[in-house]
């Protein structure tokens, strides 16, 4: 009996212990192929902008491919087409750059690389470079109130001949307007149209580089929000940009500047016909929240920058 129990003890100490199983990885060769990137998977950077000067200055909103290389500069002479990288940007993290092309209307586009992968375009930047130019400030030589869908249909109507030079003679749109309305479209807000400026731009004019219009105006009172809308048109009147406005903040003769030396008013290219003592014409609108509100224009002076 003792016998058995010490043989089947020893039996059981000589049996193996199992082992845990095991997994095999089990690698094929196959035919080398190419590798691909789908340029979606890296993002664009955003919001590029262009000022121009003696040379170009680019900013932008780095790309959220954290892991990319930088960027691409791509530059054109023509917007849309032509665009041939002219240098490389890094870290990714970058978000300014500045280029030499030379005078002239240049147009840029950035794109963010990884060794040979690319991304989409970004939006395009217009940028002039060169020694610019300006006309000085010129004063019209015509004015019209506009008649219909303008409020009174009278404009500035006394002495509107008073706003084409800086005299302390001035022109008066009295209780302007037959709404209280505060937008520049409201057909409820008077409107006055001047023209005849002699800029005297050369005969060979590289590029217009911006517009300037300089506002010697008054108003009776600050109250309900008094502000002037200005708009330019390249076609005597028949189509208008986007008006810029100020607020007035004086009674008094004061002085607002709108636009600028690379200020184009959204339209471009402007050409020097464009610019014409007939074809240029300035429309102001006058805007207050309040029918009572008398406006004064002493001056409406414009000056074209440009590069010759």
């Amino acid at each position: 009996m003792r016998r058995a129990a010490v043989l089947a003890l020893a039996a059981i100490v000589a049996l193996p212990f199992a082992a845990a199983p095991l997994t095999l990885a089990r690698f094929a060769a196959s035919p080398a192929g190419t590798a691909t990137f789908a340029t979606a998977s890296l993002a664009a950077p955003t919001s590029l902008a262009g000022t121009g000067g003696t040379t170009a200055s680019l900013t932008w909103t780095p790309s959220t491919s954290t892991s990319a290389t930088g960027y691409q500069v791509l530059r054109s002479a023509t917007s849309g087409s032509g665009f041939l990288q002219v240098a490389t940007v890094t870290p990714v993290s970058a978000a300014a750059t500045s280029d030499s092309p030379g005078n002239g209307t240049w147009y840029y586009l950035l794109r963010t690389y990884l060794q040979g992968w690319t991304s989409p375009t970004s939006n395009e930047a217009s940028v002039i470079v060169g020694a610019g130019t300006s006309t000085g400030y010129k004063g019209c030589a015509s004015t019209q109130a506009e008649t219909t869908s303008s409020g009174d249909n009278n404009g500035y109507e006394t002495s509107p001949g008073n706003a084409c030079a800086l005299d302390g003679a001035v022109a008066t749109d009295l209780n302007s307007g037959t709404g209280t309305s505060t937008s520049c479209a409201s057909t409820a807000k008077d409107r006055h149209r001047f023209w005849g400026y002699a800029f005297g731009l050369p005969g060979s004019v590289a590029s217009i580089d911006g517009i300037t219009v300089r506002l010697a105006a008054s108003v009776d009172s600050l109250l309900a929000a008094p502000k002037v809308c200005v708009q330019l048109s390249w076609n005597s009147g028949t189509t208008w940009t986007t008006a810029q406005t100020v607020s007035l903040t004086a009674t008094g003769i004061t002085t607002y500047t709108l636009g600028g030396a690379t200020n184009l008013w959204g339209h471009t290219p402007w050409s020097t016909a464009q610019l014409g003592a007939s074809t240029f014409r300035i429309r102001i609108t006058d805007v207050s929240s309040n029918t009572a509100r008398d406006f004064g224009l002493d001056y409406l002076g414009v000056q074209v920058s440009y590069t010759p």
